[in-house]
């Protein structure tokens, strides 16, 4: 797309695991329609921590916000061209253009992710929280298996919290794209993305923002395949293949071994084209499932579905 425990004693542990009904009920009572200045006043007067702090900035663009799909497929404007004098006035044009961005986005409720990404940033920024916006690669569906882009193709958030990087994507929580219609279904796992899963799913274009979290060739990631929702939000661990691309054995038969799946789950698989699951041959050992199955011959798109929900998307050779 275009351009997210408790404190105890002095202890403090993991944001996503934090219970924070409370500022999310709160921030459901804030206007719909507001600027980021006024935004950043109401956080501040009724949080103290920069943690709820950050939390309130996320859930009001993440439930506020719509995604805009027109401007995703038509772009009024592929590139903004500036002439400056010196370092000082390319700055303060760039903050102009960010600023035009992030006052459209609250006027109209309607952004792509940079619209996202630059008010998070803003408001963040007015409440005195260290913050990026990084840009960089994600990928949609099994297509982009395997093709490595040319540009960068979204934007998300960094913020520091007791002196480490959170990494924060408003736009995928707010929703998704489904069957060519964008609908809003809010998704808690993008707020402080798991550094071990960073990478499932994102992909940094500055290789500062990479070695943050480990070493990754961009080839390595786009070869990678598609890990969904519903595998991120679970414990589940793909041990092999770690490509993408499933080849056939000399069987013709594709296998795959995931780790913590339960021997009372349903396991399938599904093929492009095809209309019907199928059901694979499953064997568990030390924790682990071997899934094994003959594709269609003509399929080249597999999807391993757990308890009916898709899990992961390859693609096969």
């Amino acid at each position: 797309m275009r351009q997210l425990y408790f404190f105890l004693l002095l202890t403090v542990s993991s944001l996503s695991a934090q219970d924070f009904s409370s500022v999310d009920n709160t921030v459901h009572s804030y206007p719909k329609l507001i600027t980021a200045e006024k935004l950043a006043t109401k956080i501040a007067s009724d949080f103290t921590t920069d943690e709820n702090k950050i939390r309130a900035v996320f859930i009001w663009l993440a439930k506020n916000v719509t995604y805009n799909l027109e401007e995703l497929y038509n772009p009024k404007q592929k590139r903004i061209a500036f002439r400056y004098r010196n370092e000082a006035e390319k700055q303060a044009k760039i903050k102009a253009i960010k600023d035009n961005i992030v006052r459209s986005t609250l006027a109209t409720r309607k952004a792509v992710c940079e619209g996202y990404a630059q008010t998070f940033s803003k408001v963040c920024t007015l409440l005195n929280i260290e913050n990026e916006v990084i840009k960089g690669y994600v990928r949609n569906s099994s297509y982009d298996i395997g093709k490595i882009m040319n540009n960068t193709n979204h934007a998300w958030n960094a913020v520091k919290i007791n002196n480490k990087w959170q990494y924060i994507d408003a736009t995928w929580a707010a929703g998704a794209v489904m069957n060519g219609k964008w609908q809003r279904n809010f998704n808690n796992y993008y707020f402080n993305i798991p550094k071990e899963k960073y990478f499932f799913t994102h992909y940094p274009e500055d290789s500062l923002w990479q070695l943050r979290i480990k070493r990754m060739g961009i080839d390595e990631y786009f070869n990678q395949p598609i890990y969904t929702s519903s595998f991120l939000k679970k414990d589940y661990i793909l041990s092999k293949p770690t490509s993408g691309i499933l080849k056939k054995d000399a069987n013709s038969a594709i296998k795959i071994t995931l780790k913590n799946i339960k021997s009372n789950q349903e396991i399938h698989f599904g093929f492009r084209g095809h209309q019907y699951m199928k059901q694979p041959t499953v064997s568990f050992k030390n924790n682990a499932a071997e899934i094994t199955i003959v594709p269609p011959s003509n399929s080249k798109e597999a999807f391993l579905i757990i308890d009916g929900q898709v899990v992961l998307e390859f693609l096969i050779i």
